[in-house]
């Protein structure tokens, strides 16, 4: 191959350029052309990246295809017109208001919201962490808990076992910590230690400026916890990105238990009077944006330790 020290033909000033010369020199260029084209593709062996081609963001179709069902399944309900509401009704009588505007009268659905026993990771008061709470945080592998509190010297009671999961294959209370940290679209980085996310999540879960849940009321200490483990990681200051990469994110669970019974008409009540509807609960629509949730009477048993009627509204239009 011909260079800029080694020309095509070697001539010399004053000699005549002939046809004959001229297109031997085009062809010669030609060649040359060719020549180079052929060395530089040999010489190529894989465009930078070529193996990730099939892959976005180091994902592939599959994953990616997953991630956005995910997240379309996760805010969905926002886009329908679907709320999930927490409320409190301290007494016989209380009624509780909702701004939903929601911009219609929506269909409105009650749960009511259970206690139930939890170890707490942190003492609550100075005498024990045993508690029954609404609302709990806990890890996988916390099926189930011992009672922190000793039995009496001299006599035979056992610490109680609370059980948080179920041990055989029926479904159990809980939601993915991603998923409510999703619908309460708290914004988070890889380096923020989990201690400080929890709080946030907390605040978050009883702020009246949720898109997807709320606007709830405020709930007290005493009613949402968090497991054992969940404070130990605190305490060491894990970050998000460490549990991630150790693997322990999806293990990281929500806990509610809401309940809701079909009150049958009373065939039995005085000159066969049939009761059609629940005596406890009044739902009020008010108007297009606001309704009210009002306490009536007592059930006949209120298995809460405090006063209060915990409550889960489900608003759909």
């Amino acid at each position: 191959m011909a260079t800029a020290q080694d020309p095509y033909v070697n001539t010399q000033p004053g000699d005549l350029i002939t046809a004959q010369l001229f297109n031997g020199l085009q062809s010669t260029i030609r060649q040359d052309i060719a020549e180079q084209i052929k060395e530089a593709l040999d010489e190529l062996n894989t465009v930078d990246n070529a193996e990730d081609s099939a892959k976005l963001g180091g994902k592939t179709l599959e994953e990616v295809e997953k991630e956005i069902l995910d997240k379309a399944q996760t805010f969905l309900p926002s886009r329908t017109g679907y709320k999930m509401i927490f409320k409190r009704l301290r007494k016989i009588g209380d009624e509780g208001y909702i701004k939903h505007d929601l911009h219609a009268c929506p269909l409105v659905d009650i749960y009511q919201l259970d206690y139930f026993d939890v170890v707490c990771g942190a003492p609550r008061d100075k005498d024990e962490a045993d508690g029954k709470v609404n609302f709990f945080l806990f890890q996988s592998g916390e099926r189930t808990m011992k009672s922190t509190i000793i039995p009496t010297p001299g006599t035979s009671a056992k610490r109680a076992t609370f059980e948080i999961q179920k041990t055989d294959k029926t479904p159990s209370f809980k939601i993915p910590f991603q998923t409510m940290i999703d619908l309460l679209e708290i914004p988070y980085d890889p380096d923020q230690n989990l201690g400080d996310l929890v709080d946030d999540f907390w605040e978050k879960l009883f702020s009246t400026e949720n898109a997807h849940i709320g606007p709830n009321d405020t709930f007290g200490q005493d009613q949402y916890c968090n497991s054992p483990w969940f404070e130990q990681c605190c305490g060491e200051k894990r970050t998000v990105g460490q549990l991630k990469r150790g693997g322990d994110w999806p293990n990281l669970f929500f806990q509610m238990r809401p309940r809701k019974t079909v009150n049958l008409p009373d065939f039995g009540s005085p000159l066969n009077i049939v009761v059609g509807a629940p005596p406890h609960i009044q739902v009020t629509q008010y108007d297009f944006d606001n309704l009210g949730i009002k306490w009536l009477a007592p059930p006949p048993q209120l298995p809460d330790p405090s006063p209060e009627l915990k409550l889960m509204v489900l608003l759909k239009v």
